[in-house]
C-alpha cells in the first residue's frame, strides 16, 4: 500500500519526521507545497482518495477546515495541485503526521487533553 512518506520528497519526510516542531511552520508549509508540487499526479489521486477512504474521512476533513465543496473535488481528484493545492497539503500533512507518529511528539497542554487528536 501506497503511503504519503513514499510520495513525498525524502527531504520533506525527514524535517517532517526529526523537527515537526522546532521547523518555523512556514519553512515546513513551503516545503510541503512544493513536494506536493513535485509529487506524480496520479500517486496523489491515488494517496488522496485512500484518505477518503477512511470512514471518519469526513469528519477529519471538516476538522481540518475543508468546505464540503472541496471535499467532492478532492474525491474526483480535481486540482489537486492547483486550485485545491491548500486542502491537498491539509491531508498530506496529517497523514505524515499519522505515519510519521510526529503527533507524539507534540507537548499538548493539560487543558486540551479531552479535545481528539
Amino acid at each position: 500500500m501506497l503511503k504519503m512518506t513514499d510520495v513525498l520528497e525524502q527531504s520533506l519526510v525527514q524535517n517532517f519526521t526529526h523537527g515537526f516542531a522546532s521547523i518555523p511552520v512556514t519553512q515546513l508549509d513551503e516545503q510541503l507545497n512544493q513536494s506536493i508540487l513535485n509529487a506524480s499526479e496520479q500517486s496523489l489521486q491515488h494517496l488522496v482518495a485512500a484518505f477518503f477512504q477512511r470512514p471518519d474521512a469526513e469528519q477529519t476533513a471538516h476538522a481540518l477546515d475543508i468546505s464540503a465543496e472541496c471535499v467532492q473535488a478532492l474525491q474526483q481528484g480535481v486540482a489537486l495541485k492547483a486550485q485545491y493545492l491548500t486542502e491537498t497539503a491539509k491531508i498530506a500533512a496529517l497523514c505524515l503526521a499519522l505515519e510519521t507518529n510526529a503527533l507524539q511528539q507534540l507537548d499538548v497542554a493539560d487543558s486540551l487533553q479531552d479535545f481528539p487528536m
